[in-house]
């Protein structure tokens, strides 16, 4: 009864014969090696091949290194069965006990078993067991322990556990019991307990505390659960566990879902507002990519599904955001929702960007519930209030209609989806500027305009967003200087049409706040005093000669440069600046003068001007050929006469005036979109 009894994980024994096993192999050990060396000498003294010889040598060395682990195992195993700290399996060919790698995972093992009762104890109020229980470090915890202790409690008494400790405020066994179960769970760790387990837990997650009540006057397992992922803190849960365990939680709340969420047991204990789902997605966060994405694409399955509503039909991802808004806007607003999605969907692989404009086509749809176009003018309903509903089990429950803000909490998360894939916002505009109908994600340009104008009604979103689209600026127009391409000035006006629709999206969202909007430019104004646009430099650095600048390789390059770019702006506001560089008026002029930083920058840094025009400028090296100096080196008043030297010596001013008159028709087709019933477009924002 053996999975590997050389591996790494338990085998089960028979003492008798692993006794008679561990002699035989310690016997043939050296018997091999002699074997092998008179047979080496009888084919040597032939003057024939000694491979055979070479061989039998290799088996005895294998075989003296398996008796060496078997003799230690079989002195385990003696051990074990002495100090009665393992478990014996029955079965028609006899009684097996189970055997580790290790004695310290044994040890560990057998302090699992014996910590099981001090928890049931110590639940029921026994306070030499909760002193006991103090003494445990929750972060000590081995994976051998936490096998033994969740083997022991089985899943429903694992479960009914921390209703008890969250009661009488004890974290540390919360805690203690949430580690134990990443730990335990996990297939990557000898201590898995089994997809058996995982199975049970679901059944005991839908079990009623006491049997046969219901919330709220008892608790489902699910809501105990959901504490212990609570408690387990940064321990990482494994993708399995979030998408097995974790899916059957989503199955749960799908089909009891009404108009107040389902709270964990602090929530339920306490006048806070919780729900059970925030610790799944902060655990499938901190499980990284992989178990954030898996959580949210996992979709009910079975035949079950096939006549069941709607929302048993939609992947996680889509109910979450789709049918649960409402239940989100009454605790953390998406905000838990938000940091899920932003980890399954930041990166540049093809399931990351799936995720990524899948939400936002789902938000953009909900954006247009959200604004009306008025007399020529956008506004933005807020229908958060409250309704009475009468629902076949609650009678006149107050439940709450969908606002405008209740995903407010997501809108951080999912810009910074967005700037993770502004390359892919930058080909959607463009595909769709030149006639395409479909594209290769589910959003058109009128789709990404309503979501923008939905996520920039964050200021931090907006920021987010806007240095996202500075960074792809600079590489797109870095890479085609430094190629002396053809195509500068097309690159050009694509830059100016993404920027228009991101500034007419910000412009229509705060119309009418005056103070948010003077805010807004203050910030883009600080770029252009830092010289933004001539940032990211070293990251830029050979990368157009090194690959070609698309797919997946731009999306790395612009995050790379969307990192310098923040690096600068930390190291410019910490350093208290004073001074500017030709102060804008306007976001207009302003974007403008970054434009002219980022051409200034690579014409310089490529080299693509005439040396007998430095001659005596501050900003250049001496001798007969002079070069400009790196620019990081110039002081605030050499850097203002580069640029106004370039405005010159450059085509800077001409391309200039084309991006000017390529974002303002990206505003125009922006505020195009938002129409009213009969086809009414509002007016642009330069219009007004």
């Amino acid at each position: 009864m053996a999975d590997n009894w050389l591996g790494p994980d338990t085998c089960g024994v028979k003492l008798a014969q692993f006794e008679r096993l561990t002699q035989d192999m310690t016997k043939a050990g050296p018997q091999l090696a002699e074997l092998a060396d008179q047979l080496w000498q009888a084919l040597n003294g032939a003057g024939v091949s000694t491979a055979p010889a070479q061989e039998i040598k290799r088996i005895a060395a294998w075989a003296q290194e398996a008796a060496a682990d078997l003799r230690r195992r079989n002195t385990l195993a003696h051990d074990l069965d002495r100090r009665q700290l393992t478990f014996s399996v029955c079965r028609p060919d006899g009684n097996f006990i189970t055997l580790p790698d290790r004695y310290t995972d044994q040890v560990a093992y057998g302090e699992g078993r014996r910590l099981a009762p001090f928890l049931e104890r110590a639940a029921k109020g026994d306070r030499k067991a909760l002193e006991a229980l103090s003494r445990y470090d929750p972060n000590d915890i081995t994976p051998a322990l936490a096998k033994a202790l969740v083997e022991t409690l089985g899943a429903v008494n694992l479960l009914k556990l921390p209703a008890a400790f969250t009661i009488n405020g004890n974290r540390n066994v919360l805690a203690l019991l949430g580690r134990s179960l990443a730990l335990a769970t996990n297939p990557d760790r000898r201590a898995y307990v089994g997809d058996a387990f995982l199975t049970q837990l679901m059944e005991a997650g839908r079990t009623t505390f006491p049997p046969g009540s219901r919330p709220p006057y008892g608790y489902v397992g699910y809501q105990s659960l959901s504490t212990l992922l609570a408690a387990a803190g940064d321990t990482r849960f494994s993708p399995r566990f979030i998408n097995f365990v974790g899916g059957g939680m989503t199955d749960y709340d799908r089909t009891v879902r009404k108009y107040l969420p389902l709270p964990d047991l602090h929530g339920r204990y306490t006048s806070e507002k919780t729900d059970f789902l925030i610790p799944l997605l902060n655990a499938a966060t901190a499980s990284g990519r992989e178990g954030a994405q898996a959580l949210l694409d996992y979709r009910p399955m079975g035949p079950h599904t096939l006549d069941a509503p709607a929302s048993m039909r939609l992947s996680n991802l889509e109910y979450l955001l789709r049918d649960r808004r409402e239940l989100w806007g009454q605790t953390d607003q998406g905000a838990a929702l938000g940091k899920a999605l932003q980890t399954a969907a930041s990166g540049q692989d093809k399931d990351s960007e799936r995720l990524a404009f899948t939400a936002g086509k789902h938000l953009s749809t909900d954006a247009r519930k959200f604004y009306v176009v008025n007399n020529g003018q956008l506004k933005a309903l807020d229908q958060s209030r409250m309704e009475y509903a009468f629902d076949l089990d609650v009678k006149g429950v107050i439940a709450p209609v969908q606002g405008i803000d209740d995903l407010a909490g997501l809108r951080p998360h999912m810009a910074a989806v967005l700037a993770a894939h502004i390359t892919k916002m930058n080909d959607i505009y463009q595909s769709f500027r030149f006639g395409a109908q479909t594209g290769s994600t589910p959003m058109s340009d009128l789709d990404l305009d309503y979501l923008l104008l939905d996520v920039v009604r964050d200021a931090d979103s907006f920021d987010s967003l806007l240095r996202a689209q500075i960074a792809h600026a600079r590489v797109s127009i870095d890479t085609s200087i430094a190629r002396r391409s053809r195509h500068l000035e097309s690159v050009i006006v694509a830059q100016g049409w993404m920027f228009g629709h991101l500034m007419e999206a910000h412009a229509q969202a705060l119309r009418g706040e005056e103070t948010r909007l003077a805010a807004d430019f203050q910030r883009i104004k600080t770029y252009v005093d830092m010289a933004l646009g001539i940032g990211g430099q070293k990251a830029l650095a050979g990368a157009s000669q090194r690959f070609p600048v698309a797919g997946e390789a731009a999306g790395l390059l612009v995050n790379q440069v969307q990192a310098a770019l923040s690096s600068q702006i930390t190291k410019y506001l910490a350093g208290k600046p004073s001074g500017t560089i030709f102060a804008p008026k306007t976001n207009t002029e302003a974007i403008e003068k970054l434009l002219s930083q980022m051409i200034a920058a690579s014409v310089a840094t490529h080299g693509r001007y005439d040396p007998a025009d430095l001659k005596g400028k501050p900003f250049a090296t001496s001798g007969p050929t002079p070069r400009i100096r790196p620019l990081e080196s110039l002081t605030t008043e050499e850097l203002e006469e580069f640029l106004r030297w370039a405005s010159t010596h450059s085509d800077v001013a001409d391309l200039r005036d084309r991006f000017l008159g390529s974002m303002q028709n990206g505003m125009t087709e922006t505020a195009g979109h938002y129409r009213d019933a009969e086809g009414r477009n509002v007016a642009p924002s330069f219009q007004r």
